[in-house]
This record gives C-alpha cells, structure tokens and sequence, in this order.
C-alpha cells in the first residue's frame, strides 16, 4: 500500500531544477508564465513579490476569504452563491484570499467554516486517488438518514478514507449535516451546518488554534475544513445519486475544482521553486500551501469562476480521472 503513496509525492526542489533552465517570474505575470512554462524550464518566484506583511504561518487562520452568505435567496444552491462572490467587483480588491467561509444557521453552532482552495485540490486529489487504487477508495460505511429530524438537520455518515502518509492508517470519522431530501425548504439551510467529529488530522487541529485580537466581532474559534472531510462530502454526494437522490450533490458546498486548475497546481507543487532569504543567503524552498493558495485565487479572480470550477464534473464522474501526472 505504501508504494501506492507516491501518487501523492512532491517533488524536492533539487528535482524540480534538474535537467530545466529556470525562468523567474513576475508579479503581475506568475499566473500566466505558469500556464506556458514549457517541459524544458521551471519556474523560480522570489519571496519580494508577495507584501512585506504577507505571513504563511498566519494565512489560513487569518486570511482574508469570500464570504458565503448563508441568508440569500433560499432557490440558490451554495456553489451559485460563491460563483456570484467570486465574480463581485469587490472581490477583486482583496490582495491575497485564503478561502471561502460560512456560518451555521444554528443558534448553537456559531463557528465559522473557512475552506482553502488546495484542501478542495486535495480532495479531488483523494478521489483521483481511490480510481486508480481502487482498494484505497473513500467510502461511506454507515448512513443516518431516516429519523424525521433529518429533514430538517440533513443525515450524518460515518466515512472513511485514505491517508496522503505512508504507513498511515485509513482515517474515519463521522460528518453531519448533509442534506438529503430536497423537497423539504429546511435543504437550504442544512449544509452551512457542516461539520466533521473524530477527524484526527494534525495539520487540521494545528491550523484550529488561534486567537482573534481583544475586541474582535469574530471568536477565535472556527472550523478549518480539511481535504479528507470535503472528500468524504463528494463520496456521500456520488452514493446519493446512485440512488436517483440528488439532494447532497445539489446542494453540495464544495465546489469541484477544474483540471486547469489541477494543472496549476501540480506546477505550483512540482515546478515551482521559492527564492527566500535567511541570514543574508538566498535559498530555495518548497512554495509553502499559503503561497499557493494566494496564487490559486489570483488565478480564479483573473480568468473567472469557470477557469478554477467544473460545476458538473461530480455528476459526470470526470473528477475522478482528473491527470495529475503531468508535471513529470
């Protein structure tokens, strides 16, 4: 099984370079050099091109993200919601995005979700996974789904799904709130309640620790949503609609993200390199996940909602056959 890793493997920066001639790349030219970066070459983005106040330990807690209003039009689904923030003029003026967010409903729950585009990337990485090891497939391995409530709070399920690690055990958990009868009003409101319990993935439980500053309207307490639970949402999506049920995949929150920008990513992952200074030397590291995530929003606000989302991949099953191969 370990072997079966390396379809998850990055390359180290010694073998981006080798064998390519570098290009270093602009600011305002990263997204579009990239796209055309030929076989032969890798790409080297220096660390001045991002602000002086740009902080990767601090991205994902707190980032600026496009918010989901949970209270608009109960006829749209969540992924037209975040296709009309995408497109809002206003976002265009935010430097760097580290997501989207949302909030429950609940008078209970009031901690907000914020989702990464690379945890979207990943988990349609985890599935593309599960196609071609067919034994390391996420699965949906119980379902609560046929109490009344579940109209009204949508059905939990028990899941499981592989690890990204060598030697790493199958992580199960269980998620809630995913909608299941489209015919009650309550399915509007149901998936913004999302939320995931016994998922023991460190960078997850790292990336939930922070504090807001004294006299912030916001708690300092949130939800990071990781690649495995949104990964479990598209396989309780794919089960649903085998069973003509396409509640869950409607109203699904996550959308599925395009193989142009698969493409990117991999390129930001395996040919990209990050020339920093430390004790007054230049070195060249791994792009951290926060500079690509800031790289991967640029693209999406540049070149639209559609270059960066395939609202119809889940339903026609391409997700699973995304290529992730091609930076070799």
């Amino acid at each position: 099984m370990d072997d079966k890793k390396a379809f998850f493997a990055r390359k180290t920066p010694a073998q981006i370079k080798e064998g390519k001639e570098p290009v270093i790349l602009e600011q305002r030219k990263v997204v579009s050099a990239l796209q055309n970066l030929s076989p032969d070459r890798y790409a080297i983005i220096p660390e001045n091109i991002f602000d002086a106040d740009f902080d990767p330990q601090k991205f994902f807690k707190h980032g600026e993200t496009i918010w989901l209003p949970n209270r608009s039009p109960f006829w749209k689904t969540p992924v037209a919601l975040l296709r009309e923030a995408i497109e809002h003029p206003q976002t265009r003026l935010v430097p760097y995005l580290s997501g989207f967010s949302f909030k429950p409903l609940s008078r209970v729950d009031k901690k907000i979700r914020r989702v990464p585009l690379v945890e979207l990337l990943e988990a349609a990485r985890i599935l593309a996974y599960g196609k071609e090891y067919p034994g390391a497939d996420v699965t949906v391995d119980h379902e609560y789904a046929t109490s009344l409530r579940v109209s009204q709070e949508g059905g939990s399920f028990i899941v499981s799904t592989p690890s990204r690690t060598k030697k790493h055990p199958r992580y199960r958990f269980k998620i809630s709130s995913i909608p299941v009868d489209a015919r009650d009003n309550f399915v509007h409101t149901i998936p913004y309640g999302f939320v995931s319990r016994e998922l023991g993935v460190e960078s997850k439980a790292f990336r939930e620790l922070r504090f807001t500053f004294r006299g912030s309207y916001e708690s300092s307490q949130f939800n990071y949503i990781q690649a495995h639970e949104i990964a479990a949402a598209y396989a309780i999506a794919e089960t649903e609609l085998k069973k003509d049920n396409d509640a869950s995949a409607r109203f699904l929150l996550f959308p599925i993200v395009s193989q142009q920008a698969v493409d990117l990513y991999q390129k930001l992952l395996n040919r990209t390199i990050l020339q920093v200074t430390e004790k007054d030397k230049s070195q060249e590291k791994h792009l951290t996940q926060a500079h690509m995530e800031a790289i991967l929003w640029s693209f999406v606000r540049r070149q639209g909602y559609e270059a960066g989302f395939d609202d119809t991949a889940l339903l026609e099953g391409r997700v699973r056959n995304y290529n992730w191969n091609n930076h070799v």
